[in-house]
């Protein structure tokens, strides 16, 4: 593979992959073999970013065929976290967040993203206390995964959900506005 191609890493398949798995129709699974994915075939080290969102694109049709596109992508998001969560690194990693709290976890997006992805880049701007934009200079076509990730997490450190929404998306750049709720 190119130094330059967009990855996403086994880790992030396998989450994905759990989350779905014994819940797909066999159409799905016939997709997902379309592209060389398997639930009986090991994982490999790394995935082309669009092989990981054709992937999510089936998936999350298949299991929320009557939710809109992006809500749908929303919601496969939330339950892969809430999978993720349930795992030895996913609690370590929720008490981490937990402790570093909502906006040092934010500020930290690039890192968090890196460790499931080669190319994610994100810049968080406070717009007012308890209000950001976070960019992200990719989001693979699915930014309503990338939406559900973050409210996700914002309810497996304990807290209130975040507000999200997408305020601007151009097909590859994404940018969120993220409101804290008020205590």
């Amino acid at each position: 593979m190119a130094p330059s191609e967009k990855l996403i890493f086994e880790t992030s398949m396998d989450v994905l992959f759990k989350s779905a798995k014994g819940q797909i129709s066999p159409a799905a699974e016939d997709k997902l073999r379309a592209l060389g994915l398997a639930f009986d075939k090991k994982l490999i080290p790394a995935y082309p970013a669009q092989t990981w969102a054709s992937a999510v694109k089936i998936i999350a049709a298949d299991l929320f065929p009557r939710e809109p596109e992006v809500e749908a992508h929303r919601k496969l998001a939330m339950k892969s976290v809430a999978h993720f969560a349930e795992t030895l690194v996913g609690k370590a990693l929720f008490t981490v967040a937990r402790v570093l709290g909502p906006d040092r976890s934010l500020a930290r997006m690039t890192h968090n993203f890196r460790t499931g992805a080669n190319f994610i880049e994100t810049k968080l701007t406070v717009i007012s206390p308890g209000t950001h934009e976070l960019w992200m200079n990719d989001v693979s076509g699915v930014p309503g995964f990338y939406q559900g990730l973050i409210e996700a997490a914002s309810i497996h450190t304990g807290r209130q959900p975040d507000a999200m929404t997408i305020a601007k998306f151009d097909g590859t750049e994404c940018t969120f506005l993220i409101e804290r709720p008020k205590p």
